[in-house]
């Protein structure tokens, strides 16, 4: 099957490709030109793509039939908790390593009478702190210079900071509910802001019997195979991280994340519309941060967080993440970075050489009509070449006609991006 002729492509715009992830490749092609075929998402057996350990465990089994958007597979899993979905080969991973955390949870013994008892009382310790919720710039500023002072990292944020939908209310942030739970969260490997439902119960369960004082952390701490955490899986430094995420309460993370990004130079306006997206959570952020703090002196690097400001779903913010961590682990285990610049309304980088770099955390990448447009108007644009680092694999004409266009392929990227990954 012939490829598509190498020629320049004008007067291209974008358009949207419907629900989910594949906003990434959406570029129409206006001029007359010639396409090999196209493929289009097929359905597979999660027996052909998955090892037994991720194909079914104790207390789950992943659903045969596994769908494709032509970049990501989308698994079923049933457990006798529920069943739940997983968007991508890395999330299957994290929700396998969180239905294993659940069942060690279940394992543990509250007194559940004197969890609902301390939650009722909790209501008076909520009014207590009210003011501080409610109207925390009065109270601030009307404490005592000496305590107000204790006081000043939580006034950087005050009338800027939006909380997410992955934490906990402000209440029991204040009252150290949160605290016990991140504590809970990090002896069980897992992330505290996850979305998973069922594992966010446990931990509150824990976490109130911790908080009332009749279980010590230390008694939860079960083993369990793995490290869990939203996109913290694909890091070298991701057991550190999720504990720093973990234990650091969320107004403190905004404001560090804010006075960073302040610091790279990203404007102030940009960082806090970033910063208040609230699809990504305090856990995707910090990543996020982190990641782009190891690409000091990469140019451009703040279009991450101009891109990061598109996303409309945690499933997108996920993405985004992943690919600012790629390509940091590029910077630091490859070449050099010189820049980043704009790719359809995501990124690529290049390298000192003016090699241009395409990091995609995709599980399997097909020759659909978004990527073969896109490869083509690319390589009519790239002089020095082309790379492509991917998480997972390509289809044979995907890899066939990219490799015509003269691309270099790099299939399952993970251990030569983070080499240090668990």
């Amino acid at each position: 099957m012939p490829a598509p002729p190498r020629m320049l492509l004008t007067n291209y715009k974008l358009r949207r490709c419907g629900a989910g992830l594949c906003f990434a490749f959406a570029i129409i092609v206006q001029t007359s030109i010639a396409l090999a075929q196209f493929e289009t998402p097929a359905t597979y057996s999660a027996a052909s793509l998955l090892d037994s350990k991720l194909l079914k465990g104790a207390s789950f089994e992943v659903q045969d039939e596994v769908k494709s958007d032509g970049m990501f597979y989308h698994f079923t899993v049933d457990s006798p908790f529920g069943t739940f979905e997983a968007y991508s080969m890395t999330a299957l991973r994290q929700l396998v390593h969180e239905i294993e955390v659940i069942g060690a949870m279940k394992q543990v013994a509250t007194d559940d009478a004197a969890i609902e008892s301390l939650k009722q009382s909790g209501k008076n310790t909520v009014a207590g702190v009210r003011n501080l919720v409610e109207k925390p710039r009065e109270t601030l500023e009307g404490a005592a210079a000496g305590v107000g002072s204790l006081f000043n990292r939580a006034a950087g944020t005050v009338g800027k900071r939006k909380t997410t939908d992955a934490e906990d209310n402000r209440a029991q942030q204040i009252i150290g509910f949160s605290k016990s739970k991140g504590a809970i969260a990090t002896h069980y490997g897992v992330n505290v802001y996850s979305g998973n439902q069922v594992l966010q119960e446990e931990l509150d369960r824990l976490a109130w019997a911790d908080y009332l004082g009749g279980l010590g952390v230390g008694a939860v701490a079960t083993t369990v195979p793995g490290l869990g955490g939203a996109v913290l899986a694909t890091s070298g430094t991701a057991r550190l991280l999720n504990e720093v995420i973990n234990t650091t309460p969320a107004a403190e993370l905004w404001l560090q994340n804010k006075n960073k990004l302040l610091a790279m130079g990203v404007q102030e306006d940009t960082v806090e519309l970033f910063l208040n997206n609230r699809v990504f959570t305090p856990a995707l952020t910090t990543v996020m941060v982190a990641a782009l703090e190891q690409m000091e002196s990469v140019e451009n690097r703040e279009l991450f967080i101009k891109i990061g400001l598109q996303a409309s779903d945690t499933r997108m913010a996920r993405v985004i993440t992943s690919t600012v961590v790629m390509s940091a682990g590029y910077h630091l285990h490859v070449s050099p970075l010189s820049r980043v610049t704009r790719l359809a309304r995501i990124s690529k980088v290049h390298t000192k050489d003016d090699t241009t770099v395409v990091v995609l955390p995709t599980d399997h990448l097909i020759w659909s009509e978004q990527v073969a447009t896109t490869a083509q108007a690319l390589s009519a644009e790239t002089q020095n070449g082309i790379q492509l680092f991917t998480l997972g694999d390509l289809s044979t004409t995907a890899m066939e006609n990219l490799k015509k266009l003269g691309w270099r392929v790099h299939t399952d990227a993970g251990t030569v991006l983070m080499p240090s990954r668990q």
